[in-house]
């Protein structure tokens, strides 16, 4: 999930050949309803109501089946992890 525009993740997907849905989160209203939006008042505090770096993998009834959340920017998720949880609901 990102706060781009559906338009910047067309182009991403097509980049790099995903062959799945992304969601495009432009109003942030998922972001904070993930609880993953930062507030002023927090470190990183200048990037109030964008979403903490996170990957989230969901099944096909929308329960979260692999959460990862970083409160740093700067710190990229384990993509190997993200992608056993993948693999572990075929």
């Amino acid at each position: 999930m990102c706060v781009e525009s559906d338009r910047a993740h067309t182009a991403f997907a097509a980049a790099l050949d995903v062959q799945f849905p992304l969601v495009s989160d432009f109003n942030r209203q998922i972001v904070r309803q993930f609880g993953i939006d930062y507030t002023e008042d927090e470190p990183f505090g200048g990037w109030w109501g964008m979403s903490r770096r996170s990957v989230f993998v969901l099944d096909r009834d929308g329960i979260v089946r692999y959460a990862w959340i970083t409160d740093d920017p700067l710190v990229a998720p384990d993509v190997e992890e993200a992608i056993k949880a993948v693999q572990a609901m075929r």
